[in-house]
């Protein structure tokens, strides 16, 4: 099983709503999103796309959504969580490969780092703001069992996209 790891794009600055889970992609981080995805696609394409659900993290979901043609966007509340476990459970549970699991940091980071040693703080791991990293698993993932194919910045994902 393949699950592709995306971090929310640029969003507007804590503390310009009272929500943080509430906190929009700003105009040149939508846009800048739409680019990064045209790159992505020129290395995967998924099949689901599973979101947190704060604001960002659907809103870049969706421009995922968009540029792969998918159905509905699938809200989970693991991506806002912590419970690495009850991630990789949900996405084996989509029957789909690839998954694009679209969250935020430091959490993204730390799913990463327990889908390839076992444990959340296992390495160090930072996704840049519409960064991806491409996961894969023979059968279904579990923790310690994934390897790494790729881990991609956006402006590198940007430049794809021109090519």
């Amino acid at each position: 099983m393949d699950l592709v790891l995306v971090r929310h794009a640029i969003a507007a600055e804590r503390g310009t709503v009272a929500n943080d889970a509430e906190r929009p992609l700003t105009p040149e981080g939508a846009e800048r999103m739409r680019e990064a995805a045209r790159g992505l696609a020129r290395l995967v394409t998924p099949q689901v796309i599973v979101s947190s659900p704060w604001l960002r993290a659907v809103q870049t979901a969706e421009i995922l959504r968009e540029q792969f043609g998918l159905g509905k966007v699938r809200i989970s509340e693991t991506l806002a969580g912590d419970d690495y476990q009850a991630v990789v459970e949900m996405a084996a549970e989509t029957d789909a490969s690839p998954v694009a699991l679209v969250g935020h940091e430091p959490w993204m980071g730390e799913l990463l780092a327990y889908l390839l040693t076992g444990d959340p703080a296992g390495m160090a791991v930072t996704f840049k703001k519409g960064g991806a990293a491409l996961v894969r698993a023979a059968g279904e993932p579990r923790a310690g069992n994934c390897w790494l194919e790729w881990f991609i910045p956006p402006g590198a994902l940007r430049r794809m996209a021109g090519s």
